[in-house]
């Protein structure tokens, strides 16, 4: 088939199934075209008939029962195809009919005659057919007839779609004034001021709530625009909002939604009002530039001044909380600096010949000292934890050199006090894992120092295990068992709260500040794990930590380094302000035979570089005149500019300030080593030994 014809039909099919009268109920006004045409032509059958895709649908019949037919078997279909009136005198002769069921058939057809109906738009949609049962000749009045019938019946359809579009309009427009109605009590109810603007940004309708907002009558604000020179407004910062800057304009210049813009106004009484602005485009037509802005907004003046005030508190807080570590710091570092003293000394003269009594004094003040230190680390740590300035140092880490490290120590504590101590570690040989070591041995010293302390008899039982279900995602899982004082269920509810150790008789039988548990907790969420305690145990108390960690690369093995080969003729230079410290270094010394000279400051430790040169320098942080970072900078700068070849001096930074920062700072400047005060022959040569082999 043409496609053009194809095309025709598919539009014809189309304008009448838009018309909506195909399967619709009997109507007495297409009734009477038939019974007309029927008394017109004297023929038995009428009907009108409708001819969509695959039938002819009878809207009125006369002398027939049946409501519809196949396409294929209709006659009035050759007069919609036609769009012009089909006479056939007998259909017997007709190659188009006579072998069509409906004449060979007991229906007997023998003569039609069909006038099509056509619409205004001359669409023929079907036809008003008389059908005889004999042949005949139509006259001409009888054809005259059947297209007047055939035109009142395309009228009537068309005005029945007209009418029944008409009932559908009537009924949308109802609806709509009703909504409108809703629409205009939302409009007034809202607490949000609404405005309508037009492109200039006068306001063309608004409700009460705006005009209350910005502090106007309903006559003041109607007509009035945004851009006006009588108004005040300005941006989230407080400067002068540029007309081109306002929302409604923003809005009409991008044709995008502006959301949140917070703007000042200035009410009549000369008061400030802060409103956030919604403002979003209206377009009546797609493809064209709005017209129309709708622009919702609200006060959010005691928002800001809240804000205000929270963030003044934030800055007031930051500010003690730094002042507050500052003065932890300056605290801590005039403690170990005494304290630097206390222990190295006694330190070393347990060294000594010593009788039983003298050593056992000397015991006493290396314990009373380390237990000091001890206590001021706890509460650096805690300053640290609640100024949020502890960071994360992961590391490749060994779980057995990891536990032997952490327990080594305690295992002496433990036989000291007779109680047995068992270690056990379940983990792959040799396995390596990335972890803040640092930390989860700091976790298992609290842990195993508090079951030492709460432990008279019995034993202590240390388990480390590492499980997961693949190499990303293993879990440290560390436990310590002992048999000590125990734990009730109450004390359970606030164990880990500092500076609480349970009751006050625990606090005085066994001293401590009640902080470790707090720093372990601390620790253990920092890295992304949890401690819990077990309670209600008959004796004795059980410590659970569970720590992320993830699978490392094996490391190849090193050599293992010694103690610090410190030759007889070495050669160092001591920079330190305080005397007890320098005479400390130099009790520490003297078994090595090293030649010791002295500087009290970074200025004078300057002055004796030009002159001479020394194999190792040991540099305090915080000096008067010139303190040990600058110091340390400028013997860096001076041998950049020295002659080539010349080595660089090893630089161990010592000082009473231990926290990550000051050691960051320290190397960053230049040093080699750091040392943290209270100074020990152990820290001091271990210390000398890294920095004498960085620098090699």
């Amino acid at each position: 088939m043409d496609k053009s014809v194809t095309a025709r039909e598919i539009a014809r099919v189309r304008a009448l199934l838009d018309l909506g009268i195909l399967d619709t109920p009997p109507e007495p006004e297409f009734d009477d075209i038939v019974h007309a045409a029927q008394d017109a032509c004297q023929a038995p059958i009428v009907v009108v008939s409708l001819i969509d895709d695959h039938r002819q649908w009878f809207k009125a019949r006369v002398g027939i029962d049946i409501c519809e037919t196949e396409r294929e078997v209709s006659f009035c279909a050759h007069a919609v195809a036609q769009a012009s009136t089909l006479l056939v005198p007998d259909v017997t002769l007709d190659p188009r009919f006579k072998d069509n069921r409906l004449v060979t058939g007991p229906e007997h057809v023998r003569s039609y005659a069909g006038a099509p109906i056509v619409t205004e738009q001359g669409v023929a949609i079907g036809a008003v057919g008389v059908i005889d049962q004999r042949t005949r000749d139509w006259s001409a009045k009888e054809v005259q007839a059947l297209e007047r019938l055939a035109r009142i019946a395309a009228r009537l359809i068309e005005m029945r779609a007209r009418c029944e579009l008409a009932d559908v309009q009537a009924q949308q427009l109802l609806n709509l004034a009703a909504e409108g109605v809703q629409f205009r009590t939302i409009f007034a109810a809202m607490r949000e001021g609404v405005v309508l603007q037009d492109r200039s940004s006068t306001i063309l309708r608004h409700n009460p709530a705006a005009a209350a907002l910005l502090g106007l009558t309903h006559d003041q604000l109607l007509g009035k625009s945004s851009i006006d020179d009588d108004w005040r407004i300005v941006d989230a910062a407080g400067a002068p909002l540029p007309v081109e800057a306002q929302p409604s304009m923003v809005c009409l210049a991008t044709q995008e939604p502006v959301l949140n813009f917070v703007l000042g106004v200035q009410l009549p009484d000369g008061a400030l009002r802060w409103l956030s602005v919604n403002s979003l485009p209206i377009f009546d037509k797609i493809g064209e530039p709005p017209n129309l802005t709708v622009t919702s907004f609200i006060d959010v003046t005691e928002l800001r001044e809240r804000e205000t005030e929270l963030r003044d508190a934030l800055e007031l807080a930051e500010r003690a909380s730094q002042v507050k570590s500052q003065f932890v710091a300056n605290v801590s570092h005039e403690i170990r600096t005494p304290l630097n003293g206390v222990i190295a000394l006694a330190s070393a003269l347990r060294q000594s010949a010593l009788t039983d009594r003298q050593r056992e004094m000397v015991e006493i003040i290396v314990e009373s000292g380390t237990t000091l230190e001890s206590i001021l680390s706890a509460l650096l740590d805690l300053a640290k934890i609640e100024a949020e300035r502890m960071e994360l140092e992961v590391v490749t880490f060994g779980i057995e050199d990891l536990v032997r490290s952490s327990t080594d120590l305690f295992k002496i504590k433990a036989d000291n006090k007779g109680l047995g101590f068992d270690v056990s570690v379940i983990a792959p040989p040799g396995a390596r894992y990335r972890g803040d070591a640092q930390k989860i041995r700091q976790i298992l010293w609290n842990l195993l120092a508090n079951a030492i302390k709460f432990t008279d008899a019995g034993e202590i039982a240390v388990s480390v295990k590492v499980d997961g279900p693949d190499e990303a995602a293993q879990t440290l899982l560390i436990e310590v068992r002992d048999t000590g004082v125990g734990l009730s269920p109450d004390m359970e509810r606030v164990l880990f709260e500092p500076f609480i150790q349970g009751d006050a008789s625990v606090t005085r039988r066994f001293g401590g500040t009640g902080l470790g548990l707090t720093i372990c907790r601390a620790l253990a969420r920092m890295m992304g794990g949890e401690i819990e305690a077990v309670a209600g145990a008959a004796r004795g108390s059980v410590f659970r930590v569970r720590v992320p960690v993830s699978t490392a690369e094996p490391e190849a093995s090193a050599a293992v380094e010694g103690e610090a080969d410190l030759a007889a003729a070495m050669k160092i230079l001591l920079v330190e302000d305080n005397p007890n410290n320098r005479r400390v270094v130099e009790l520490l010394l003297e078994p090595t035979g090293a030649e010791l000279v002295m500087a009290e400051n970074g200025a004078e430790a300057l002055t004796l570089l030009a002159a001479q040169r020394f194999d190792l320098i040991l540099m305090d942080m915080q000096m008067p005149v010139m303190d040990g970072l600058t110091a340390t900078r400028e013997v860096r700068r001076l041998e950049a500019g020295a002659e080539e070849g010349a080595a660089p001096t090893p630089i161990v930074m010592m000082t009473a300030n231990a926290s990550r920062e000051h050691r960051d700072a320290a190397f960053a400047a230049g040093a080699d080593g750091f040392i943290t005060k209270p100074v020990t022959p152990a820290t001091l040569y271990a210390g000398i030994n890294t920095a004498l082999t960085a620098a090699a």
